[in-house]
């Protein structure tokens, strides 16, 4: 892979990192102010109310198997091993990189691991 392709993956994963981050840090405080609002209310009300933060919980498990994603695919860079797929070895072609630069497989290997029955 050309140093630059990977510079520019790089520069992408580290902006991701930093939504990520910026996301959870800003839907984190949300949920701190929102909890102590439902002092009072009716049992529908409640029951939305658990609904979203059941929502918001799963978002936030979500971002965070992201996060840890961007994350190691940083670390494969600054090692050099970044863009080969974790399960055939196989380089990951540029243009999977280039659409989902944190993703560890090819898209045979995923497509396995989506379908183990195929």
């Amino acid at each position: 892979m050309k140093k630059i392709d990977l510079l520019g993956l790089k520069k992408i994963l580290i902006q991701k990192k930093t939504e990520l981050l910026n996301k959870s840090n800003n839907s984190h405080g949300r949920m701190n102010i929102d909890s102590g609002i439902n002092d009072v209310g009716d049992e529908i009300d409640t029951a939305s109310q658990n609904s979203e933060r059941e929502m918001y919980f799963e978002l936030v498990a979500n971002d965070k198997m992201t996060l840890n994603a961007v994350d190691d695919a940083i670390v494969k860079i600054e090692k050099s091993v970044y863009g080969k797929c974790e399960c055939c070895r196989d380089v990951i072609p540029l243009k999977r990189l280039k659409a989902i630069p944190w993703t560890r497989y090819c898209i045979q290997c995923q497509e396995k691991l989506e379908n183990p029955q195929k």
